[in-house]
């Protein structure tokens, strides 16, 4: 087990979590839990930081979390101001497409990276948390008073909360509730993202790119100070026998013929990209996030895909929670843990819900759905239709009681 930072004496007043996962929900629960009065330590199980992935539209409640952190200020905004959306038809020929707002969901919209978001909440709890990295749980016990967790390596940590922020396929999940196939709900689709190593011909600073036909999208995007990030997504009929093939010869078979000179050019780039994000489209639906004093939190809890639009944030919304309900209930984790879910899960359903119609647009399942999404994209990217555009939005924006946050001092906003 290699620690990113010296171990930190924890005084014996100070409560004490132990994460696992140092990803966007990791960092932020540490750096939440920290400022809340909690020693933490955070176990990875990839040998060093991870870097890479695809594109954020990070608004609405992990925006007003990230405010309430302090790091709003220092998260990038990538979209260039002259960066426009085409989608590109059969041919290769460009059309406008359908650009993201400004504003979505009450908050102003940033186009980022998931690395961006990790990076700067990495800054924040490098000098302030401990974190592991080379090895991951293969016991979890509790009692009444504690939670200890068995490494790989052979180590041992005990404390008072154990939170399993170690993404979709979570092994606290697997250990404490259960196997992953009890809780997956599978969409049948394959998604991969990658960092390209070069520029895509005709692509200009800030463009993005959107090949869609029935069963299979392809979508490329540039920033500001950042090479361009290309992501694939299709249907299959086995996706967990499709992401056992190499990526390259998966996407190249799933995309031949399709997407005139753009989709080939971003399938080349890809050889030289330096990673490939690769995994099947699912959801996580389990009954209880919590269990004694252990608690999931991010896409092991809930993974709503990223045809929700807003994983990163929900991830930085739930962490943030669940260090202030902690805070209001000191000395009683089983009272913060319900506290913290019943605020929480309607907002997290709300998400989920949406993501079942957002794949549409995102990939439509057919040829007539097809022929919806572009007549959709026609007329909400004319001219006078701004309407449109709004309306859109509202269907991404919590509704009153409904989304889970009540308003107030010290609560997510809708």
């Amino acid at each position: 087990m290699t620690p990113q930072t010296p171990p930190s004496s924890h005084s014996s007043h100070r409560p004490r979590a132990l994460i696992v996962g140092s990803g966007i929900s990791g960092l932020t629960t540490a750096l939440a839990l920290h400022r809340a009065g909690w020693d933490a330590l955070i176990v990875e199980r990839a040998p060093r930081r991870r870097t890479g992935g695809y594109f954020v539209r990070f608004n609405g409640p992990g925006y007003r979390a990230a405010e309430r952190l302090g790091i709003v200020g220092q998260l990038p905004d990538r979209r260039h101001p002259r960066g426009r959306v085409y989608e590109v038809d059969h041919r290769g020929r460009l059309s406008r497409g359908l650009a993201f707002p400004k504003f979505m969901g009450g908050t102003p919209l940033l186009t980022l990276l998931r690395s961006d978001l990790e990076q700067v909440l990495y800054e924040q709890v490098r000098d302030r948390v401990e974190i592991r990295y080379g090895t991951s749980p293969v016991r979890i016990t509790q009692d009444r008073n504690r939670v200890t967790a068995v490494f790989a390596d052979g180590g041992e940590e005990s404390a008072d909360l154990l939170v399993g922020a170690d993404g979709i396929h979570s092994t606290v999940r697997s250990l404490v509730f259960g196997p992953e196939d009890l809780y997956r709900k599978d969409f049948g689709h394959v998604v991969a993202a990658c960092v390209m190593d070069r520029s895509i011909p005709g692509l200009k600073d800030g463009d993005c790119m959107i090949a869609t036909d029935a069963g299979r999208a392809a979508w490329i995007t540039s920033y500001v100070d950042h090479p361009p990030v290309a992501f694939f997504v299709y249907r299959t009929p086995w996706p967990a026998a499709e992401i056992r093939k190499p990526p390259a010869d998966a996407l190249r078979a799933a995309f031949a013929g399709f997407g005139g000179r753009i989709v080939p050019p971003m399938l080349a780039a890809m050889d030289g990209a330096e990673s490939t994000a690769f995994d099947q489209v699912s959801q996580i639906h389990i009954n209880r996030w919590s269990q004694g004093r252990v608690v999931l939190v991010g896409d092991s809890a809930w993974c709503m895909t990223l045809h929700s639009g807003q994983g990163s944030g929900m991830g930085i919304a739930g962490g943030e929670l669940l260090a202030r309900k902690l805070a209001e209930h000191p000395g009683d984790i089983a009272v913060a843990l319900g506290a913290w879910e019943q605020e929480l899960r309607p907002e997290i359903a709300r998400h989920q819900k949406t993501a079942l119609y957002m794949q549409h647009y995102f990939m439509p399942a057919n040829t007539v759905g097809k022929l919806a999404r572009d007549a959709f994209v026609r007329v909400a990217s004319s001219p006078g239709t701004q309407a449109v555009g709004r309306f859109l939005g509202g269907l991404l924006r919590p509704q009153g009681a409904a989304a889970g946050f009540r308003r107030g001092p010290g609560t997510l906003e809708a």
